[in-house]
């Protein structure tokens, strides 16, 4: 066991895990208490906006995605608070338009050729020290 510690994907994977945990731990509380576990899948499929415009437009996708479901969230916000509707029906409304929006953008990518799985699923293996400094910061 101690010997795949050895390798520097490994060592990565395992602290995306700890820090996983710890974040998932902390948020998972407040999202049941607080009744929202609908948020989560909302926010994170509507993200895939944020990676069918980083296609699209040549951009960073790390970034582009960040920056989409922060928006996602403002707006799944926003419009609860403003309208009184139902959170869970302006939440399954953003999911759908998120993916839907990703979608057509991949689609309409010139030269598309990436594994959209990957996007939507990752893998623990392929966490780059990068990546644990925004898990750390956010």
């Amino acid at each position: 066991m101690i010997e795949a510690l050895q390798f520097e994907f490994m060592r990565h994977a395992l602290m995306a895990g700890l820090l996983a945990s710890i974040i998932c731990g902390v948020m998972g509380t407040l999202v049941v208490v607080n009744r929202i576990a609908f948020l989560s899948g909302g926010i994170a499929h509507a993200a895939y906006g944020g990676i069918g415009l980083a296609f699209y437009l040549g951009w960073n996708y790390l970034v582009c995605t960040i920056g989409f479901s922060l928006g996602a969230a403002m707006l799944m916000a926003l419009v609860s608070i403003k309208l009184k509707h139902r959170s869970d029906t302006i939440i399954g409304v953003i999911w759908a338009l998120g993916m839907a929006f990703g979608i057509i953008l991949v689609d309409l990518t010139p030269g598309y050729n990436v594994d959209l799985m990957s996007y939507l699923f990752g893998s623990i293996l392929t966490v780059l020290a990068f990546d644990l400094t925004i898990m750390l910061v956010i």
